[in-house]
């Protein structure tokens, strides 16, 4: 009889397998049709896109569209890639860079499927965008997944155009020797593609990095192989580029006579064209090559003629050179009010520029998260792109499904006999994971009692702390202090013999001592500085007190100057003291660096010394509470810590605590 069943079973099993690949098999048929007419109207709309992407972009969205709707009825994966493609540079021409970036990503995203070489292009543009829109560090991870694609490639021209943007991203963040490196590699791909334009941008890019180095004779080989390359291919614009950045190394090098001339014969070039950043940069080095001679007529000749262009420039490291430049000239010529204009002008560039610094740094720390969330954000852009024929097509799918439910009941006999089977072991299974939940649950909590538990000692030590440093100042100090006026009083109304004399100066010299003992134990309690006049002070005061013969503490301050709140300022006052305790008293360093670096939410707090280093997995063996009493206090204030040390190498402490500000 089971035998007989077990035949039963797998027949309907055989019948509904059947069925359904039946069914698949009607349905795949209609979707490998691809309209030719579709596809040629795509490829025509291709053609005009190519045409007007660079000039009209308004148009050019318009025809991306059209083609859009095309793609979706030809479900032809390389022509929607080729759309995306198009769809990305009229973004980049449009300045939408951010835009741009997402389109190329869901070309590279189509084209992985089908062709490497696609592929790599869509990358590369798509880093491309990512470095015009100031997201440095993650146009570096797509132009390294680049070069990791090169062996697959290999394709010369492409390979060196990679390598060249990844210096130039080195050079947008301030790395000129990573810049350099890079920029010399990719000149060999270039030499043997014969590309003199590209490889004269290169040979300027060297130069540029040099000049970022302080190194102008290095700087001025390169920009004299890039002028030559510019000028055999008559490109004007490259020439009076080259131009401008030989003058301003011969500037730089304090050699005016050579520098005027290259920059004279840059400018009558810039000035013919319509390259405003080009133009407005030589006329800047022309003046500050006359301000070398003192020659103001034509110092003000050529910063009037720059300045004349500030309104369309962003660039803030134009903008820099330009107001100092400005500021100079006012002061040299004694006009205060001018100077001081643009004093405050510059001041505020500077601090754009350190803003920038921040949040490339914090980019690079956030970059891999936030590409994630990107990529999964493209993909459900990418699903949203179906059509109404589709849903259609899928409407009638379902109508045909449930016409042939009934061929299916045999199936769906045999698939419950098989979820019974297994229905006890699923139930055995969600058990598992609710008491796993439970004690997940019941550690969380307890984690949570112990916070708390933590956070009420170190209340409770700040307060036993306060109330010692006031009774100590107010009442022994007091005491003493009137101890000390009693003796002089009766010294002065005694009268004394001279061999009398050391008997009042002595008792009177201890009294001293230990009040300035008693202020020192009052101060180290609880400094008044941190309750006048805040966190910032109270830790300078701190660091230049706690400076010895043998160790200099150096205390350093960025970010805003908002107060926070009192509480937490104690608290971060007290993990200081204790890590700058713990580097003169452990690791013989000569010198400490602390720094406090302050956001609109939150504070970063660095110590480092130079000291011996030590092995920071022997903190796990630790019997001593300095380290422990450090680890609460930032756990009461929600932070993170990151320690480094090895021997021989000093210690670095870094803590990250998100904080309210008053």
């Amino acid at each position: 009889m089971r035998y007989y069943k077990g035949r039963l079973v797998l027949s309907c099993l055989l019948m509904a397998a059947l069925v359904i690949s039946g069914i698949n098999s009607l349905h795949a048929q209609p979707s490998q049709i691809t309209p030719a007419n579709n596809i040629r109207q795509i490829d025509r709309l291709l053609l005009r896109i190519k045409t007007v992407e660079d000039t009209d972009t308004k148009t050019a969205f318009v025809l991306i569209t059209e083609a859009k709707k095309l793609c979706v009825i030809a479900k032809v994966d390389t022509l929607t890639a080729k759309v995306y493609n198009e769809e990305g540079f009229c973004n980049f021409y449009a300045g939408n860079y951010k835009r741009s970036a997402l389109t190329f990503d869901s070309s590279a995203y189509l084209w992985r499927k089908y062709n490497r070489l696609n592929y790599f292009k869509a990358v590369n543009d798509k880093a491309t965008a990512l470095m015009f829109n100031s997201e440095y560090h993650k146009a570096l991870l797509a132009f390294f997944e680049c070069m990791g694609m090169n062996k697959y490639v290999n394709d010369k021209r492409l390979t060196g155009k990679v390598l060249n943007n990844i210096g130039l991203v080195y050079e947008s963040i301030n790395d000129p020797d990573n810049a350099i490196f890079y920029e010399k590699k990719s000149l060999a791909y270039k030499l043997a593609a014969h590309d003199s334009l590209s490889l004269a941008r290169t040979y300027g890019n060297i130069g540029d990095a040099f000049a970022n180095k302080e190194m102008p004779d290095s700087a001025i080989i390169y920009e004299q192989r890039s002028y030559k390359l510019y000028f055999l291919a008559h490109d004007k614009v490259g020439i009076s580029i080259a131009l401008g950045d030989i003058g301003n190394m011969y500037r730089k090098k304090h050699m005016t006579d050579s520098a005027i001339s290259y920059l004279l014969r840059a400018v009558n070039i810039a000035q013919k064209l319509s390259y405003v950043e080009n133009t407005a940069n030589i006329e800047d080095y022309l003046a500050e090559s006359y301000m070398q001679r003192h020659d103001f007529k034509n110092t003000w000749k050529y910063a009037s003629m720059a300045a004349s262009y500030v309104p369309q420039i962003t660039d803030n490291d134009f903008l820099q050179e330009h107001y100092n430049l400005m500021y100079r000239y006012f002061k040299a010529t004694a006009n205060t009010p001018k100077a001081f204009d643009y004093l405050q002008k510059l001041k505020a560039v500077d601090d754009s520029i350190f803003k920038q610094k921040i949040n490339i740094q914090n980019e690079k720390i956030a970059f891999e998260y936030e590409y994630k969330q990107k990529k999964l954000k493209d993909s459900l852009v990418f699903q949203s792109h179906i059509n109404e024929s589709e849903k259609k097509a899928a409407a009638s799918r379902n109508r045909f499904n449930i016409s042939l439910s009934l061929l299916l009941v045999a199936a769906l006999l045999a698939v419950i006999w098989y979820s019974r089977s297994k229905l006890l072991q699923k139930q055995n299974i969600v058990a598992q994971q609710n008491f796993t939940m439970q004690s997940q649950k019941i550690k969380e909590l307890e984690n949570e009692k112990q916070l708390l538990a933590s956070q009420a000692v170190l209340k409770g030590q700040e307060e036993e702390r306060s109330r010692l440093a006031k009774d100590l100042h107010d009442g022994l100090g007091g005491l003493l202090a009137g101890v000390k006026h009693s003796i002089i009083n009766t010294k002065e109304n005694l009268i004394a013999g001279i061999g009398n004399v050391p008997v009042f100066e002595k008792p009177l010299n201890m009294i001293d001592t230990a009040i300035k003992e008693l202020r020192r134990v009052a101060q180290n309690m609880m400094p008044e500085a941190l309750a006048k006049f805040g966190l910032t002070e109270a830790l300078k005061d701190y660091c230049a007190s706690s400076c010895t013969a043998s160790c200099q503490v150096i205390f350093q301050s960025f970010g805003s100057d908002k107060q926070i709140d009192a509480a937490a300022g104690i608290i971060i006052y007290r993990i200081i003291q204790e890590l700058v305790n713990n580097a003169q008293k452990h690791s013989a360093a000569s010198q400490v660096m602390v720094q406090l670096v302050k956001g609109d939410d939150w504070i970063t707090l660095s110590v480092e010394d130079n000291g011996k280093g030590f092995d920071v997995n022997g903190l796990k063996q630790s019997t001593g509470c300095g380290w422990s009493n450090i680890k609460s206090r930032v756990d009461y204030l929600n932070g993170n810590i990151d320690l480094k040390s090895q021997a021989g190498t000093g210690t670095s402490v870094n803590i990250e605590i998100k904080i309210t500000q008053t």
